[in-house]
């Protein structure tokens, strides 16, 4: 009963900002401005919060984040990525009592890609148990910018990809993994 009357921690200001409402399954679950998940360079919205919890001596990190709208379900991916998630756990169902929860947001056949504005996503494999469904989803990116992609290496390491064969190689395995999906969605 205590926690039922505990007040916000700031205004989230910015999930109530005119042009982020519709990207808000519910108007009254907004992530706080200070732990809310900017996405890309540009900071850009989506309703998801970042969570540090404490166990014993370890910390853990997680991040939260509503069921996708089908408007909000390319920013949940690009979020997914920016952020290096390697597990996602779905604790709501798609319709709860009739009403849609949550947008149906990954592939549903090992056959078929989902196709987003900047990746692929591609069932790999799924197990059915009693409670619950693990799938194991590849998600690509779409935008291999190689130019970026040989700047950040040299950032790392100098010298790295130095003649012409070795950046045209890039490209050919870029075009080659981009072909090996088109053959995948074809069947």
């Amino acid at each position: 009963m205590a926690l039922e009357h505990v007040k916000p921690t700031d205004d989230c200001r910015t999930g109530k900002a005119p042009e982020n409402q519709n990207k808000n399954r519910y108007q009254d679950i907004l992530p706080y401005d200070k732990t809310r998940v900017p996405l890309g360079e540009k900071n850009g919205y989506i309703n998801a919060s970042y969570i540090r919890m404490n166990v014993g001596e370890e910390e853990h990190f997680y991040i939260i984040t509503q069921g996708p709208l089908p408007s909000t379900m390319a920013d949940f991916w690009q979020m997914v990525w920016e952020s290096e998630s390697d597990v996602i756990a779905m604790m709501t169902k798609e319709v709860e009592l009739g009403q849609v929860k949550c947008h149906r947001y990954w592939p549903e056949s090992p056959y078929n890609s989902k196709e987003l504005a900047n990746f692929y996503l591609r069932l790999h494999n799924y197990q059915t148990l009693e409670y619950f469904i693990i799938r194991k989803i590849e998600i690509i990116n779409k935008q291999f910018n190689i130019k970026q992609i040989v700047r950040d290496l040299r950032d790392q390491r100098f010298g790295m990809i130095q003649t012409k064969d070795e950046y045209l190689f890039c490209y050919e395995v870029v075009l080659e993994v981009l072909q090996i999906l088109r053959a995948m969605d074809s069947y």
